[in-house]
């Protein structure tokens, strides 16, 4: 009785399978490391929010992209243009 021997496309399936597994798990270990990266970054810079190394440490985080300076009254009475 002839032994039996699986057809090529298998061997070609399973090699294509263990390939795909290996980018998924690949994938799941770049996850995991951004998302350990994004809690230690936080972990840090919270204490980094209240140093003494800030110029005001109680101001926290500030939105660089609006000026401070034109913050305007709403309750001055004043006019602003002649």
């Amino acid at each position: 009785m002839p032994k039996y021997e699986p057809p090529k496309q298998v061997e070609t399936s399973n090699k294509l399978l263990d390939e795909r597994e290996a980018r998924a798990d690949a994938n799941e270990q770049r996850e995991k490391r951004k998302i350990a990266a994004r809690s230690r970054s936080r972990r840090t810079n919270a204490k980094l929010l209240f140093s003494d190394e800030r110029n005001n440490p109680a101001l926290g985080v500030t939105n660089s992209m609006t000026p401070t300076v034109a913050n305007r009254n709403p309750y001055d009475t004043e006019k602003r243009y002649t």
